[in-house]
């Protein structure tokens, strides 16, 4: 076996790097998971053990990233032979990171389905995110059988499987969303408020996607370009951080929206919001309705936990019990409290 030094930059160089920017995205997930927690306390205990487990997933995948690191600088420092492997903390991040992957897709295709029920395309986009998560599992395990760094070429195949499908899922998924919350705007001419909140919702989701897919494509192209360098480990050490964030982000983004001036609350055992524009709206912590009480004809969509959704008085009552309900103010009243 060679005993040659490989070049440091490439090896631990890209992975100390990678490790300084994921530290920084870790901070801000940390800071947007106690928000979360924080702000939405009557949420489902479903959901909240969803973003736990996603959250603690990639917590050890943070921590995994250090110890490769740390194994490499510190507990093997000069260690020759060690270098020219790869130690167990890299097909820990490989795996963990494309179980947080899975599972925010996942979260994001449900939310989607639940605005549109549209079963065939979100089938589609379950088979890519499916794709990914198999390419993720076969390239650390891969890895896993095959450590040393000159056998890197085997995990080609899996590792282009994986990042390239999880690409697609991202944009897919982001392009989906963007899609739709520009048909919302057409139901709320004239409502500038919601108009500017989807505007909010449409610029968040572009982001998102796009950070997640600009990582994916540059560490792609750095790994079939040479197999055998860390650079790529590096740039996907952020990846896990920027998916959490993002579905945090999405989560908290409804506390973000406020409360308009012309509302006011008023006591209940739900708690009811009054506007003065003869809308109601009915806000949960999974879903948000406005609805206009004087249109018979009123279009009617399913909504996800940041997208508005319009439904017909009829409709209403049909709908289970929700947490915030915001209702018309008495037009004779004139303008109401603020």
């Amino acid at each position: 076996m060679s005993t040659a030094l490989p070049h440091p930059d490439a090896i631990t160089g890209a992975l100390l790097v990678g490790t300084w920017a994921s530290s920084l995205v870790y901070m801000a997930e940390l800071l947007e998971a106690v928000k979360y927690f924080r702000a939405f306390k009557k949420d489902d205990w479903k959901l909240k053990s969803y973003i736990a487990v996603v959250f603690g997933i990639d917590t050890i995948s943070a921590i995994g990233d250090y110890a490769c690191v740390y194994l490499y600088t510190i507990t093997h420092a000069g260690d020759l032979v060690y270098l020219t492997k790869q130690n167990w903390a890299v097909p820990l991040y490989v795996i963990s990171t494309t179980c947080v992957a899975f599972l925010v897709q996942s979260f994001l295709a449900f939310m989607y389905w639940r605005f549109t029920k549209n079963t065939i395309f979100v089938c589609f986009l379950s088979i890519l995110i499916l794709g990914a998560f198999g390419g993720g599992l076969s390239a650390g395990l891969t890895v896993t059988l095959f450590p040393a760094y000159k056998d890197r070429n085997k995990a080609r195949i899996p590792g282009t499987i994986w990042i390239g499908t999880q690409l697609a899922a991202d944009l897919t998924i982001a392009g989906a969303l963007v899609l739709e919350l520009m048909k919302a705007k057409s139901l709320f001419k004239g409502e500038r408020r919601v108009n500017n909140m989807l505007n909010r919702l449409v610029s968040h989701t572009i982001r998102t996607g796009t950070a997640t897919a600009v990582i994916a494509v540059v560490a792609l192209i750095i790994f079939l370009i040479d197999d055998e360098t860390n650079i790529p480990n590096g740039i996907l050490y952020t990846s896990g951080r920027v998916y959490v964030l993002s579905m945090l982000i999405n989560l908290n983004i409804r506390d973000s929206f406020g409360r308009p001036q012309n509302w006011t609350t008023s006591s209940g055992p739900r708690g009811t919001v009054r506007g003065a524009h003869g809308t109601t709206y009915n806000f949960s912590t999974v879903q948000f309705c406005p609805t206009e009480p004087h249109s018979s004809n009123s279009e009617s969509i399913k909504s996800s936990a940041w997208l508005p959704t319009l439904q017909s008085p009829a409709n209403i009552s049909d709908t289970q019990p929700l947490d915030i309900e915001m209702m018309p103010t008495d037009t004779k009243q004139g303008v109401p409290e603020v």
